[in-house]
């Protein structure tokens, strides 16, 4: 029976498989004609329960009609396209004689096959009625209840509805491409208003990203950092994204002796002249200057002061910046400037797009179809220009880059899932608009409505480090269960449990397998869960259409920021900039041998277990690059004495360096030396 979509729901009637004990002890299996939820037949996924029928008829569980053997296959009484919930079954009764004919023959093998499993499955439960019980129960019941309509919890205020926009509902042909037409002109509006009319009263700003600075990690900028220069005498008019607290330091970083993690990375400004190390991010730093608050953006004017002594660190508009109390030699200064047209529209473009939605959904009413790849569209679209763009202006190469492939797993998400529900709640555009549009956005806007969680990543140090991380874990673990068992009571009372639980062994067999090959690591990307779990809610039920919002526009937020990143991974990929476990040196000089105005100090040869490997060392003094090559000893008698210093060693290869020590702190005025803290740095 092919699924239509004009106003009515689609229906498929359960499979019928039918198991007898023929004459000559092999169990004979009678097959109806049916689809599941991935065949391409159009039909509803039902029941794949088993039970009793003769080979005359068929009973049909229907509610206001019935449906027909075509052919062989199930089609829709014009009359009605829902089923009873009632397990009372209706007094109409359909041939078989196609149906029969249709059965393919069963060769001597599947005879033997089929006969063995049908005596050794009966001995089995016949002893294990516990068992038997169990299999039953999660057979479902029989017949299997299967919802194709809902009845509305509010059906006056939905006729109320229907009635008052019946007009439009009558010329919905013009007024659909009308109304869509008008969206996407308003949106390309915003968003060229938003990105391409820059302007303050210095002049037109530069845009920079949200973790833009001067000096690059570790040994990034080179010996004394010559690769990062100038550092003084140039300024920089520019223009920040909104958003820019959001983004935080993933992974270790060392300031001096400190490790600053799960926050943006801003040295120093607590001074009188607002005085910031080279390597703060430049949008965070303006944020914490006060030039522009965080929810629009905005633009400044930096200027670069080269050497500053003793950075500040003080909490203020939000933003935690942290001290440094030795020289670093690039800093740089803020000058505000009128803003001008320097507004980020991400908030108005959001309100526009979710007020049309709503029009959209609640005054046009548009078909199943329409509704769905119009959200689609429009949602994907969104993450990549306005609410997660992976650069400013967006990168609308990369957009399009993903969009094909997205717009393939978007037709499995309506073959397989949303078509069977969203035509249940077209005669409730008001249930449909509040369901399906609060999952839809807050999944779009995933990045934004869950970033109040300490989670950062689903990863075990994470989890560990970032305070409340382990308490987030386990609330959001139990919410997912107590969704996915919702899912499996539909499954079950639909008959469908056996057919999911095959599917997703299936699915966790082939994830086992990917997971033990060496040198890789499983990542369960955002738009992975999204293709994982959607085929769970192909039930007519309120749950299953807020659960299929939600799930798209999360698969929307995945593909549209980070593309289709392979669900294995390297460590070294997921590493980043992080440490990558690699051997660490050991520094020679101690507490009981460092001595007032001291002119050197000293680390550990090279041990022969990795002499192949290395072949010498570099050394950060103050978080600049100091020293590159095989001696084993570094004149610290240049150095300020009336300042700290920190010292961080690593291993190289010919210009490549392993992880840095955490750092050592030498006081050289009075001789005291902390010895550096154990790990990478």
């Amino acid at each position: 029976m092919a699924g239509h979509h004009d106003g009515r729901s689609s229906v498929r009637e359960p499979d019928r498989i039918d198991l007898e004990l023929g004459s000559s002890g092999y169990l004979g299996r009678h097959n109806e004609p049916s689809a599941s939820p991935s065949d391409d037949s159009g039909m509803l996924p039902s029941s794949r329960h088993a039970r009793e029928t003769t080979l005359d008829e068929i009973t049909v569980n229907s509610g206001a009609a019935s449906a027909k053997y075509e052919g062989g296959l199930a089609t829709p009484d014009k009359a009605s396209a829902s089923l009873s919930r009632s397990n009372s079954p209706s007094p109409r009764s359909i041939k078989q004689q196609q149906f029969i004919a249709s059965q393919r023959e069963i060769t001597d093998w599947e005879h033997r096959f089929i006969s063995r499993l049908s005596q050794s499955s009966s001995v089995f439960l016949a002893k294990n009625r516990r068992t038997a019980k169990v299999l039953q129960y999660l057979s479902g019941p029989s017949p299997p209840i299967v919802e194709t309509s809902l009845k509305p919890f509010l059906p006056r205020v939905e006729a109320f509805i229907t009635r008052l926009f019946h007009p439009i509902h009558r010329a919905r042909h013009v007024v659909l491409p009308t109304f869509l037409i008008a969206w996407l002109l308003g949106f390309i509006f915003l968003v060229r208003s938003s990105y391409y009319h820059s302007s303050t009263s210095a002049g037109t700003p530069q845009w920079i990203g949200t973790t833009d600075s001067f000096w690059a990690k570790d040994a990034g900028c080179g010996l004394n950092g010559t690769y990062c220069q100038p550092f003084d005498n140039s300024t920089l008019l520019f223009r920040c994204p909104a958003q820019s607290l959001d983004v935080k330091l993933l992974n270790d970083r060392a300031v001096g002796s400190q490790e600053v993690i799960y926050k943006p990375l801003v040295v120093g400004g607590g001074d009188s002249l607002g005085t910031y190390r080279g390597d703060s991010w430049i949008c965070q730093s303006a944020i914490h200057a006060g030039l522009y608050g965080d929810r629009q953006g905005g633009c400044g004017k930096l200027t670069m002061v080269g050497e500053f002594i003793n950075y500040i660190g003080v909490k203020r508009n939000g933003v935690d910046s942290v001290g440094f109390a030795s020289d670093f030699p690039s800093s740089y200064r803020f000058e505000p400037v009128a803003q001008g047209e320097c507004k980020d529209l991400r908030d108005d473009i959001l309100g526009f797009n979710v007020a049309m939605s709503v029009i959209f959904s609640f005054v046009i009413r548009p078909p199943a179809f329409v509704f769905f790849w119009v959200l689609f569209c429009m949602g994907f679209w969104h993450v990549v220009l306005i609410s997660d763009p992976s650069a400013s202006p967006p990168d609308y190469a990369t957009g399009f880059q993903y969009f094909l492939p997205a717009i393939f797993i978007a037709m499995a998400f309506w073959r397989h899932s949303w078509r069977w529900v969203v035509p249940a709640f077209e005669p409730m555009v008001l249930e449909r608009t509040i369901l399906y549009l609060a999952g839809f956005w807050l999944g779009v806007l995933v990045n934004v409505s869950f970033s109040w969680l300490p989670i950062s990543r689903l990863t075990p140090h994470d989890i560990q480090q970032q305070p409340g991380g382990l308490v987030a874990v386990i609330c959001l673990a139990i919410v997912l269960a107590l969704c996915v068992l919702n899912q499996l009571r539909v499954i079950r009372r639909t008959g469908w449990f056996w057919f999911y639980l095959k599917w997703y062994a299936v699915g966790g067999v082939v994830i086992g397998i990917l997971c033990a090959l060496p040198n890789l690591e499983f990542r369960f990307h955002h738009y992975f869960a999204g293709m994982v779990l959607t085929p769970g809610c192909a039930f007519v039920t309120r749950p299953s259409a807020a659960f299929q919002g939600f799930l798209l526009g999360m698969f929307l937020d995945g593909a549209g920021r980070w593309g289709f990143d392979s669900i294995l991974q390297t460590p070294a990929s997921l590493v980043g900039d992080g440490s990558t476990g690699s051997p660490l040196p050991t520094f020679l000089t101690t507490a009981a041998n460092f001595t007032a105005n001291q002119a050197s100090i000293y680390w550990g040869a090279i041990p022969e277990s990795i002499s192949s490997s290395y072949n010498g060392f570099g050394l950060i003094v103050d978080d600049v690059l100091a020293y590159s090559g095989s001696a084993t000893n570094f004149t610290i008698s240049s150095l300020d004495a009336s300042i700290p210093h920190y010292f961080r060693l690593a291993y190289q290869s010919s210009g490549s360096f392993g992880d840095f020590t955490k750092a050592a702190t030498a006081y050289i005025a009075n001789g005291t030396w902390l010895a550096a803290a154990s790990g990478a740095g």
